[in-house]
């Protein structure tokens, strides 16, 4: 959104300024008036400010004082002045200002000042341009391409909808990525099993990445590869043949195969490296097929999962995982546990996000955690995750102390490994779907109570400015937000409302009270009286005094 500052001390002019340019329909531009340069640096002292018309002639404090105001705080802003009177010594000194794009007499008329206004927003688009900000972006690139990178790869491990192959790849593409979306992944996690003299964070935080580039390294001489830290302890690997060679054209599926097994030989020399060079024992899981990319989240987790399966847990394992929906494989009781994590997590997220989701979560998670509640121990660890995983939620969503009130929260204080499992999964059930509602009543109750501080505001302070920014400062939203979500919640905008409240406050004085005519203008927010004449007459069909009249 723009914002345009009128400043100038005779009324009739400022309000004229003012009618003009809100009748223009620039598209999101506010338009804000200031009777005098004091008043105009009390704005450029609250708001971003991109373009400020200006009478030269001031009280106080001139056109050309203001603009050194303005460049001290708004660098960027673009000043267009006007005068009555065709000064040449004020005309030299602005127009060796960079900021000022205009010097105009007022004289000029309307059609004048708003082609200067066109310029001036023509030079903020310029400068805002696609290509210039796409040429900063490529010259910053660079030194955030990892991040980026990080993040995205990161996001694709979570995500479960279906892809458009052509999106997917230009989101690859913006950050280098080397991969081909129309394509699957070979999934691999490289867990770190012992640190030895790796103590610190910092130490770990620099190991994890040696290993990801030892990694890379190594599997790249046969395929395109990218690795990621997923936490503090396992790095994830994303695997794909090179782009089709010469020996492979037509033959995608030899490719594949000549891919795993690459992957597979080298994935042991990777482990033998960690060993060598970093003095680091890691396990490394992979997948046996390649999965599409919107299975890579389940993929990931299972990979995750099977260093449980069978002894040896903190050793050197080198598995191959077969990727599917369901696994056959009967978990220990250590694999029960990090399922019974996994899905509690994902529940935790779901909550979190306001997501109808979380209830398949929470049933999968109510069926991996009963299979193993014979075991004490086992029972101990899902009764006090799920305990810690409720209370951070409640912190988190600022609902911990209506629920102390509300859903009976102190019950927890009462379970213990003989609480029946029933009793426990009822409870949380009920205590995750109280969360949803509140979230969804507490949205809804937020946006009404914005509804009528706005309608509040707007009602007092009639006779003093309404700008979008003004108003957008009293319930704390942006302001250009605030104009669309206003339009989106009641149908019409939010001048409109000030329109049609003032020319209620209008009639209901003219009608219920004694006030003069300049009174009543100034008392619904019009500095000048000719202006709120025509503004009444626009709107009714008559002048205030006549409708005084007609209906006394």
């Amino acid at each position: 959104m723009q914002r345009m500052l009128i400043v100038d001390d005779e009324p009739v002019i400022l309000d004229g300024l003012y009618a003009f340019f809100q009748k223009a329909n620039f598209q999101d531009m506010e338009i804000i008036k200031a009777h005098s340069a004091f008043e105009a640096i009390e704005w450029l002292n609250s708001v971003k400010v991109d373009i400020v018309l200006s009478d030269i002639c001031m009280p106080g404090m001139d056109g050309m004082e203001l603009i050194e105001k303005i460049m001290d705080r708004w660098p960027r802003c673009k000043v267009l002045l006007l005068t009555g009177h065709n000064e040449f010594d004020y005309a030299h000194q602005a127009i060796r200002n960079p900021c000022v794009v205009d010097y105009l007499l007022k004289t000029e008329g309307m059609s004048q000042i708003r082609t200067a206004v066109e310029r001036a927003l023509a030079q903020i688009s310029e400068e805002n341009d696609f290509r210039y900000q796409n040429a900063w972006f490529r010259s910053k690139l660079p030194r955030a391409l990892p991040q980026l990178q990080r993040q995205l790869m990161l996001d694709l491990m979570k995500r479960t909808e279906r892809h458009d192959v052509s999106s997917l790849q230009e989101e690859l593409d913006a950050v280098q990525l080397p991969f081909r979306s129309g394509e699957c992944v070979i999934p691999v996690i490289i867990r770190v099993e012992e640190w030895n003299n790796y103590q610190t964070q910092a130490d770990r935080s620099l190991i994890r990445y040696a290993v990801a580039n030892v990694a890379e390294e190594l599997l790249q001489d046969k395929s395109t590869v990218k690795a990621v830290d997923l936490d503090y302890q396992v790095i994830a690997c994303l695997i794909q043949p090179v782009a089709e060679s010469t020996a492979y054209r037509g033959n995608a599926q030899e490719q594949w195969e000549q891919t795993l097994r690459f992957v597979y030989g080298t994935l042991e020399f990777v482990q033998q490296s960690c060993a060598d060079c970093l003095n680091l024992s890691v396990s490394i899981m992979v997948s046996e097929q390649a999965v599409a990319w919107m299975e890579l989240n389940q993929a990931i987790a299972q990979l995750r999962l099977s260093i449980h399966q069978g002894p040896g847990l903190g050793m050197e394992k080198l598995i191959r995982v077969n990727v599917q929906p369901v696994m056959n494989v009967a978990p220990n009781p250590l694999s029960q546990q990090a399922v019974a994590s996994l899905h509690l997590d994902q529940v935790k997220q779901h909550v979190a996000a306001g997501d109808s989701e979380w209830l398949t979560s929470f049933q999968k998670w109510t069926e991996s955690s009963k299979e193993g509640l014979q075991d004490p121990f086992f029972r101990m660890k899902v009764y006090t995750e799920a305990g810690s995983i409720l209370i951070e939620l409640l912190h988190e969503l600022g609902l911990y102390e209506p629920a102390k009130e509300e859903m009976g929260l102190s019950r927890m204080l009462h379970f213990d490994i003989h609480t029946p499992w029933p009793e426990l999964v009822i409870f949380y059930q009920s205590a995750f779907e109280w969360m949803i509602s509140k979230r969804s009543d507490t949205r809804l109750n937020d946006q009404s109570q914005i509804l009528i501080s706005i309608h509040q505001y707007i009602k007092q302070h009639l006779e003093d400015d309404l700008s979008l920014t003004r108003i957008a400062q009293e319930v704390s939203l942006n302001p250009s937000y605030l104009s669309r979500w206003y339009k989106r919640v009641t149908g019409k905008g939010i001048s409109e409302y000030i329109h049609d409240r003032r020319i209620e406050r209008s009639k209901e004085l003219l009608l219920g009270s004694s006030c003069k005519m300049h009174e009543i203008s100034a008392k619904v927010g019009f500095s000048d009286q000719h202006y709120f004449y025509r503004f009444f007459k626009k709107a009714i069909g008559c002048t205030p005094q006549e409708y005084r009249d007609q209906k006394s």
